[in-house]
């Protein structure tokens, strides 16, 4: 018998290459009269941007630009975002570009309906009112931001990344453009890929997970495992695009309800007192976190190692269970991530503070093994 569950979705996902120019469309159609675009600069200078913004002037629109999001959004670029938005009298939110800057338009959203500050909506449904419309266009296959209720803002005064989580969070509308991948620098596409990947892997071994967000998760594990590579290798495959965006998205969808687990409880904090970007933090603490967790589920892991391409016909559940992590070793040195804390400048000494941070945000508790403080500050060692 299955357990009860609740799974909740976007409004509408519209997903075609060059699907960016409908943008004017879908304001319209929210009956926006002004856009704040939030985006960054990387995404500004590579063309894209212009894409939305010609869209929007086709359909007569007004618009303002603010592209002061940085990796690892701060509580003050959110701030200094929503005082743009109030200043410029703007209805309509546009957020073009990977997890920073849609959690940012998120955080600009809640403050332009809600009570000040933001950070008193730390936690899960603690927002009070609907945000004005927002469009969600992504420009990575990475964070699934385009279809979650959550949004990630740095606190610099505490070094800690707040999350926040409410329905309300969920943009009206998700514009999938997978040609914007071709933009994305090689690393930027391997890091956001792993990204999506530990979305899928943490929501298919949650323990709070359903079966929607499983077997989403399951064939975004798939997807990325026979595509990621080869958008890697030539960001302008066509094919290796789209199975990529979609991955991400679905992934998205999944851990949206069916909850992460301590890679992000241990990734988290490597954001807030390093600044690691989340995918990279992601990428490295994967395969460690994994061969962590297996013993409590290995048929699960079973499964992930063949979604992932290893064939393990033939193999007892155990032995199955162990090509998981090594597929994702292997995925990698392929796509040469760095493996190792050191290589991005995490500090020995940091690790202590950050695993008190990672238990203190609870994002642990559905993982399938369960965690200690003292198990976090050893992963963090072996990851090191």
């Amino acid at each position: 018998m299955l357990n009860v569950f609740e799974f909740m979705t976007i409004g509408r996902i519209y997903f075609q290459p060059g699907s960016i120019k409908k943008l004017g469309e879908e304001v319209k159609t929210l009956r926006g009269r002004k856009v704040l675009l939030v985006t960054d600069k990387g995404v500004r200078n590579s063309g894209v941007l212009t894409k939305a913004i010609e869209s929007l002037e086709k359909e007569g629109l007004s618009y303002v630009v603010f592209d002061e999001v940085e990796p690892n959004p701060s509580l003050e670029t959110a701030q200094k975002g929503y005082a743009l938005l109030k200043e410029k009298g703007c209805d309509t939110l546009a957020a073009v570009g990977g997890g920073s800057p849609m959690d940012t338009a998120k955080a600009i959203g809640i403050q332009a309906t809600n009570p000040e500050p933001l950070l008193k909506y730390e936690g899960s449904n603690k927002v009070v009112n609907p945000l004005p419309p927002l469009i969600a266009v992504p420009t990575t296959a990475g964070t699934g931001s385009e279809v979650t209720g959550a949004s990630v803002i740095t606190d610099r005064t505490r070094k800690y990344k707040t999350p926040i989580r409410s329905p309300f969070l969920i943009p009206r509308v998700a514009l999938l453009d997978p040609e914007v991948l071709a933009t994305l620098p090689p690393l930027v596409l391997a890091s956001t890929g792993m990204d999506a990947l530990t979305h899928a892997y943490e929501t298919f071994v949650s323990t709070l997970t359903n079966p929607i967000s499983q077997a989403l998760a399951y064939d975004s594990m798939r997807l990325i495992g026979k595509y990621l590579r080869a958008l890697y290798a030539n960001p302008d495959n066509r094919e290796a695009q789209g199975h990529m965006m979609l991955a991400s998205t679905m992934a998205g969808m999944a851990f949206f309800n069916g909850r992460l687990g301590m890679v992000h409880a241990l990734a988290h904090p490597l954001g807030g007192v390093f600044d690691t970007p989340h995918g990279m933090a992601n990428a490295i603490l994967l395969p460690h976190c994994m061969d962590f967790s297996r013993m409590a589920a290995p048929g699960l892991f079973a499964r992930i190692a063949e979604a992932l391409g290893k064939d393990i016909q033939g193999l007892t559940v155990e032995e199955a269970s162990r090509k998981a992590a090594e597929a994702v070793r292997e995925i990698l040195v392929d796509t040469r991530i760095p493996t190792s804390l050191r290589e991005v400048g995490a500090k020995k000494e940091g690790f202590e503070t950050m695993a008190k941070d990672g238990v203190a945000s609870g994002i642990h508790l559905s993982n399938p093994r369960r965690i200690t403080l003292e198990d976090m500050v050893a992963i963090y060692q072996a990851a090191y």
